[in-house]
C-alpha cells in the first residue's frame, strides 16, 4: 500500500524539479522585492535589499492608488462577466457537438482553433472586427439601424433615438469607455470558449450511458435527463472549468494589451497590465511596487480558489 501511494510521486518529480530549479527562487525574490524600492537596474544583492527596504510602504501605496483601484474593479468586472458567459456557451456547444452528426469532428476542430491561435493575432483580428467605421460588427449594426429607421418612417412614426444612433454611429467598441470592456470580453469569450468546450466534451463522454437509458425507461424527457442526470454528473467538470476560467480571467493581459492598451482612460486597465506597466512600462522601473501588485493578485486568487475548493463539497457530485 505504501508503494502504491508513493508511486504517483515519481510522475510529479520532473515538474517538481523544474519548479524548485526555475520558479521557487524568482517567487521568493518577488516577495522580498515587494518590501523594497527597486528600479531593476542595480544588481540584486542582499545589500540592495538592506539599503532600499521600505517595509509595507508599497502595500500602503496600493490602498491610496486610484489607478490600482480602477484596474482592480475592472478585473473583477471582467471575471464576473466573461467567466459565466464562457462556461455557459461552452456547455451549450459541447451538448450540441456531443452527437454523431456528419462533420462533427470538423466543427469541434473549428471551435478549438481560436484557442490555439496566438493571442496577438486574436487581438489584432478583433480590433478590425470591432472597428467602428469598417468593422463587420458595426457595419451590420448600422444596416439594422437603417432598416429600423426606415420601418418607423414607413409607419409614419418618429424613429427613437437609439435606432438613429445605431444607424449613424453604433457602439465605439474600443474607443468609448462605456463599451471598451465589452469589446474585450467579446473577443476573450470567442477565443477561450473552444478549450472549455473540449473539457466539457470529455466530461460528457465520460458519463455512463446506462444512467441515461435508465432515466429514459422511467419516462424522463430530454430536459429532465439533462437537469437531473447529466448536469449533476457533470458538476466535477463544471467545477474544473470554472476554476481554470476564473484563474485565467484574473491573469488576462495579452488581449487587453493588444486591443486597447488599457484605454480609453483606463476603462480596460486590468491588474496584470498595470503590473506590467509599473515593472517595465515606465522609467524609472518600479519593480518593488509591481511585486506588491503581483502578491496582492496572488493572495486574491488563492483566497477565491480556496473558497471554491471548500464549497465544492456542497454542489459537486462525485460518481460512486
Amino acid at each position: 500500500m505504501r508503494v502504491y501511494h508513493r508511486f504517483p510521486l515519481l510522475f510529479l518529480l520532473p515538474s517538481l524539479a523544474g519548479f524548485l530549479a526555475f520558479n521557487l527562487g524568482p517567487i521568493l525574490a518577488s516577495l522580498l522585492l515587494s518590501f523594497v524600492e527597486y528600479d531593476g537596474l542595480r544588481p540584486l544583492t542582499w545589500r540592495t535589499f538592506q539599503e532600499n527596504w521600505v517595509g509595507l510602504e508599497n502595500y500602503r501605496r496600493l490602498l491610496a492608488d486610484p489607478v490600482f483601484h480602477k484596474a482592480f474593479w475592472n478585473t473583477l468586472f471582467y471575471v464576473a462577466v466573461a467567466v459565466p458567459l464562457e462556461i455557459v456557451l461552452a456547455l451549450l456547444l459541447a451538448l450540441g457537438l456531443n452527437r454523431p452528426w456528419p462533420g462533427v469532428r470538423f466543427l469541434r476542430t473549428l471551435y478549438l482553433l481560436p484557442t490555439v491561435t496566438s493571442v496577438v493575432a486574436v487581438g489584432l483580428l478583433w480590433r478590425w472586427v470591432l472597428n467602428p467605421t469598417v468593422g463587420p460588427v458595426n457595419l451590420f449594426l448600422r444596416w439594422v439601424g437603417e432598416r429600423l429607421v426606415g420601418l418607423f418612417t414607413l409607419l409614419g412614426l418618429e424613429a427613437p433615438g437609439w435606432a438613429v444612433w445605431l444607424a449613424q454611429e453604433g457602439p465605439g467598441w474600443l474607443s468609448d469607455p462605456a463599451w471598451a470592456m465589452w469589446g474585450v470580453i467579446l473577443a476573450s469569450v470567442w477565443a477561450g470558449v473552444g478549450l472549455r468546450m473540449l473539457i466539457f466534451l470529455a466530461g460528457l463522454q465520460n458519463i455512463n450511458k446506462e444512467y441515461l437509458e435508465a432515466a429514459s425507461l422511467d419516462g424522463a424527457n430530454t430536459f429532465q435527463r439533462f437537469f437531473y442526470v447529466v448536469l449533476p454528473l457533470l458538476t466535477p467538470t463544471v467545477f474544473l472549468n470554472t476554476l481554470l476560467a476564473m484563474i485565467g480571467g484574473f491573469q488576462v493581459f495579452g488581449l487587453v494589451y493588444t486591443m486597447t492598451g488599457g484605454g480609453p482612460v483606463d476603462a480596460t486597465n486590468v491588474l496584470m497590465l498595470y503590473l506590467y506597466r509599473k515593472a517595465f512600462g515606465t522609467f524609472p522601473f518600479e519593480m518593488g511596487y509591481a511585486s506588491a501588485i503581483a502578491w496582492v493578485l496572488f493572495l486574491l486568487l488563492f483566497a477565491l480558489t480556496y473558497l471554491q475548493w471548500t464549497l465544492r463539497r456542497r454542489w459537486v457530485v462525485e460518481e460512486a
